[in-house]
C-alpha cells in the first residue's frame, strides 16, 4: 500500500451529515447524543473520508501513565486478528482468488468527541452556547461547543428540533474521534486507509500490517465504495459551563470516566471476552470490583521493589488460568479466586486447614465478607442511610452502586493492602520482581531499539500473544519459503524470547543466592519452583493461611492485620533465605528431592483446588518460635499434622502401590515405605526432629492401622483425595 492521497493540506473543518438520536446510560445518570454517519475509504477527498484522520483507537490517544487500571483494559487491540483476518475481510481477498465476491460490511463503531489540546485530552467539552442560524430560508439551531465541534439542527414548522438529517462540523485541530467501541474493526479500516494513503507517520504498529497488498485488486475505485457506519457520540452535560456552574468538577463526571462507562455498557453482551477480560468488566460483583481496585494499587506503586503493572498479566486472551507471560507472577483470575476464597468461603472452611476451599458457590449470607470489610464500623449513618439497604442484606452480588467507591476504599485498607505487601515482600515473589526489573535495565537498550518487544514486555498485555501467533505463523512460511529474510515482528520475538531468557538466568542466580552464572538444571528447578509459586493454588494457599490465623488470633483492626502479615512474611522469608528445605526441597517436583509436594502430586500438575495443601504447608513454615501466633499453629500441628500425614500416604498408595503383597496383607498394617517416604520429606523439606515425627507415626499407625484402607472409594470427607479438576499447568 504506497498510494498517496491528492490532500496536501488538513482542512479547517470536517462536515458530515447524519442521523441525531440519543440515550440515558444506565445507572450513571448521564446522557449521550450520538449521530449516525459514516466513513469511507476515499483516500480523504470527502469529508467523510477524512474522519479517518480522525478516528483514532484508545491506545494512541491515552498513554499507559494516564489512565488508572479501570481504563487500561481499553488499550489493547489483537492485531494479529486484523491483520491476518480482518482487513484482508475488508478488501475482499481473504482467501486467494477471492475478490470481492460477496458482500463486505462492518456493523457500525462507536467513537466518541473528545477535545483535545494538542497531544493531551480535555476532561470536559466548552461551555455549549446555542446560535440561532438560516439556511435557504430554513429555520436552524447550532449548538456550538467552542471550537471543538458544533451540530446544526433544522426546526419545523412547531419550531421541534428535527432528528433528521443534521450537520455535524468537527474542527481536526481541536478534537479526536476515540473508538470505545469495535476498535477492531476500526483498525481493519484504518489500516487500509493509513496504507493507502501512506499516513502511519511512523506508528510503531504499522509493522504489523506491512504485508497488507493491493496487487490482487484490478480495480482500485471499488476501494473507494468500502464505508464504514459510525455512530458519533459526545455527552452535552459534560462541559465546562455545567460543571462551573456547580463550583468545582466533578472528578468522576468526566469523559475519561463516561468513555469506560459507555464501554462497559455496549462491550456487556458483545462477543464473549476472556475470562480475564470478564472479570475485570465486571460491575455487578463485588469481588470483581475489589480484583480491579488490587490492579489498580498496583499500579500506583513506583517503588522499584513493589509489586507493578508489568509484574502481573492483566489480561490472557485464552480462556486458561495459568499465566502467559512469563515475566508475570500473578494474573487476575488468581487475585479473584483468591479474594473469592478469602472472603465468601464459610468460616468453618476458615478454622479448618485443611478443608478443601475454591472459588465455586460462595456462602449464601457473605457475613464473613461484611465483616472483613468491617462494614458496619466503616459505613456513617449518613451512608447507611444513603445505600438505602441493611448492611446485613449487603452480598457481593447485591450492593448499593453508589457504595462501590467506598467498599473498594474498605477492601484496600485491609486485604489490599495485605496482599500487594505480601506479593511485593515474599521471598519468591520479590525475587522474581528484582529479576524483572534487573533484567530490564540491564536490556534497555535492546529494548528500546525494538519499540514492539517494550511494549509487550512492559505496555501491552494482548500484544505478547500477538507476536507469538505472528512468529508461528512466520515459522511456518519459513518452513515453506527458506529466503532466511526476518520481518520486524521476528526480529522482536526474537528480542522478547532473549529478554525472557536472560531473566529465567537472572531469577534462579538471586533466589539462589548465587554468585556464578547458574547451571542448566538449576535454571529448570527454579523455573518449575516458580510454576508452583506463581500457581493460584500456592497464591491462595498462602492467604488462606494468614486468613486462618487472623480468625484464630481474633484481629480486627487492619493496621494490626497488616503489621502481623508483614512480621509473618519476615518469618517466611528467614525460612527460605536460611533453610534449604524450604527454598529448594519443599515445593520441588522431582523425585530425587523427597518433597512434599511430589508426594502430594506425583504427576506434576496441580489444581486449582489444592490451596489447602499449600495452606498447610504456609503454617508449617510459620512454625518454630514461641509467641501468640505460633500457639495457635501448634494447634494446626497437633491436630491436622497425623491427618496430613495420612493423607499423602493414601496418596503415595495409589501413585505406588505395592505389587508384591496381597490385598489381605495391605489391610493388616500400613505400609512403612509409604510411611517412611512421607517421614523423609517432612525432614528433608522442614528440618523436623525426627523424634518428632517418629512419635507422631506411632500415634497414627494406632489409630488407622485397619481403617484407613477400608474407607469406601467413592466416600469423600476433608482427608479424602477430592475431585480432579482441570490442570492448572
Amino acid at each position: 500500500m504506497q498510494r498517496r492521497s491528492n490532500l496536501t493540506k488538513p482542512p479547517a473543518t470536517i462536515d458530515v451529515r447524519g442521523v441525531l438520536g440519543h440515550f440515558k446510560v444506565p445507572n450513571a445518570n448521564l446522557t449521550v447524543e450520538y449521530i449516525l454517519t459514516y466513513a469511507s475509504l476515499d483516500e480523504g477527498n470527502t469529508p467523510n473520508g477524512q474522519l479517518l484522520d480522525l478516528l483514532v483507537p484508545v491506545r494512541e490517544v491515552f498513554s499507559l501513565n494516564d489512565l488508572s487500571f479501570d481504563h487500561l483494559l481499553q488499550r489493547d487491540l489483537d492485531d494479529y486478528r486484523v491483520s491476518e483476518e480482518m482487513v484482508p475481510y475488508l478488501l475482499g481477498n481473504k482467501y486467494p482468488g477471492e475478490v470481492f465476491s460477496e458482500p463486505r460490511f462492518f456493523p457500525p463503531i462507536l467513537a466518541i468527541i473528545v477535545p483535545m489540546k494538542g497531544e493531551n485530552m480535555n476532561e470536559l467539552y466548552p461551555k455549549c452556547i446555542e446560535i440561532p442560524d438560516e439556511e435557504d430560508e430554513v429555520p436552524l439551531q447550532v449548538f456550538k461547543y467552542g471550537n471543538v465541534f458544533s451540530v446544526k439542527r433544522e426546526k419545523g414548522l412547531d419550531g421541534q428540533l428535527a432528528q433528521s438529517s443534521v450537520d455535524l462540523c468537527i474542527h481536526p485541530t481541536q478534537a479526536k474521534l476515540v473508538i470505545v467501541d469495535g476498535q477492531h474493526r476500526a483498525m481493519a479500516m484504518l489500516a487500509a486507509y493509513r496504507g493507502i494513503s501512506n499516513k502511519w507517520d511512523g506508528n510503531g504498529f504499522q509493522y504489523f500490517y506491512k504485508e497488507i497488498n493491493l496487487d490482487d485488486i484490478s480495480d482500485k475505485s471499488i476501494l473507494h465504495q468500502i464505508h464504514l457506519p459510525v455512530c458519533i457520540a459526545y455527552f452535552p452535560e459534560l462541559t465546562l459551563g455545567n460543571q462551573a456552574d456547580q463550583g468545582q468538577i466533578d472528578e468522576e463526571r468526566n469523559l475519561t470516566t463516561a468513555c469506560r462507562r459507555l464501554f462497559l455498557d455496549v462491550n456487556r453482551n458483545a462477543r464473549q471476552p476472556s475470562k480475564a477480560r470478564e472479570i475485570l468488566l465486571d460491575d455487578t460483583d463485588l469481588v470483581a470490583c475489589f480484583t480491579r481496585q488490587l490492579f489498580n494499587m498496583v499500579k500506583q506503586n513506583t517503588e522499584t521493589n513493589m509489586l507493578q503493572l508489568h509484574h502481573t498479566e492483566y489480561d490472557n486472551p485464552h480462556d486458561k488460568i495459568p499465566t502467559t507471560r512469563p515475566l508475570a507472577l500473578t494474573n487476575v483470575y488468581s487475585i479473584y479466586s483468591t479474594l473469592r476464597s478469602i472472603l465468601l468461603t464459610r468460616d468453618e472452611t476458615i478454622w479448618n486447614p485443611l478443608a478443601q476451599y475454591g472459588s465455586g458457590r460462595p456462602a449464601e449470607n457473605n457475613e464473613r465478607l461484611r465483616r472483613e470489610l468491617n462494614l458496619e464500623a466503616k459505613l456513617t449513618e449518613k451512608e447507611k442511610e444513603q445505600y438505602g439497604i441493611e448492611i446485613s442484606n449487603i452480598t457481593y452480588n447485591n450492593y448499593p452502586r453508589q457504595g462501590e467507591v467506598k467498599f473498594r476504599q474498605c477492601f484496600e485498607e485491609g486485604w489490599g493492602r495485605v496482599m500487594v505487601n505480601s506479593l511485593s515482600n515474599f521471598y519468591p515473589f520479590s525475587k522474581h520482581i528484582e529479576a524483572v526489573d534487573t533484567t530490564l535495565e540491564t536490556c534497555e537498550r535492546h529494548i528500546r531499539e525494538n519499540k514492539i518487544a517494550y511494549i509487550a514486555l512492559v505496555e501491552g498485555q494482548g500484544l505478547r500473544h500477538t507476536l507469538d501467533q505472528k512468529q508461528k505463523r512466520k515459522t511456518k512460511q519459513d518452513n515453506e519459503k527458506k529466503d532466511g529474510v526476518k520481518s520486524d515482528i521476528q526480529k522482536a520475538w526474537e528480542v522478547l524470547k532473549a529478554i525472557e531468557e536472560e531473566f529465567k538466568i537472572c531469577r534462579t542466580r538471586l533466589y539462589l543466592q548465587l554468585n556464578t552464572k547458574p547451571d542448566k538444571n538449576q535454571i529448570r528447578k527454579v523455573n518449575s519452583l516458580f510454576d508452583c509459586f506463581g500457581s493460584n493454588a500456592f497464591q491462595s494457599g498462602m492467604f488462606m493461611a494468614f486468613a486462618y490465623l487472623k480468625a484464630r488470633l481474633g484481629i480486627t483492626e487492619n493496621q494490626d492485620f497488616i503489621s502481623y502479615v508483614d512480621k509473618w512474611i519476615d518469618r517466611l522469608n528467614e525460612k527460605f533465605k536460611n533453610n534449604i528445605g524450604a527454598k529448594e526441597i519443599l515445593f520441588d517436583n522431582n523425585p530425587e528431592s523427597e518433597s512434599l509436594r511430589y508426594i502430594y502430586a506425583p504427576g506434576g500438575g496441580i489444581n486449582p483446588s489444592d490451596g489447602y495443601f499449600f495452606r498447610y504447608l504456609i503454617l508449617e513454615l510459620l512454625s518454630g518460635q514461641k509467641d501468640v501466633e505460633t500457639e495457635s499453629i501448634e494447634v494446626v500441628q497437633k491436630k491436622w499434622r497425623p491427618k496430613m500425614y495420612e493423607m499423602l500416604y493414601k496418596r503415595w498408595e495409589k501413585e505406588f502401590p505395592p505389587a508384591d503383597r496381597k490385598k489381605v496383607e495391605i489391610q493388616k498394617t500400613l505400609d512403612d515405605r509409604a510411611f517412611q517416604a512421607v517421614k523423609n520429606a517432612f525432614k528433608k523439606s522442614f528440618l523436623i526432629n525426627e523424634v518428632q515425627i517418629d512419635r507422631d507415626l506411632e500415634d497414627i499407625r494406632g489409630k488407622v492401622a485397619q481403617s484407613i484402607l477400608e474407607t469406601k472409594d467413592d466416600e469423600v470427607d476433608e482427608m479424602d483425595d477430592f475431585p480432579e479438576h482441570d490442570v492448572e499447568y
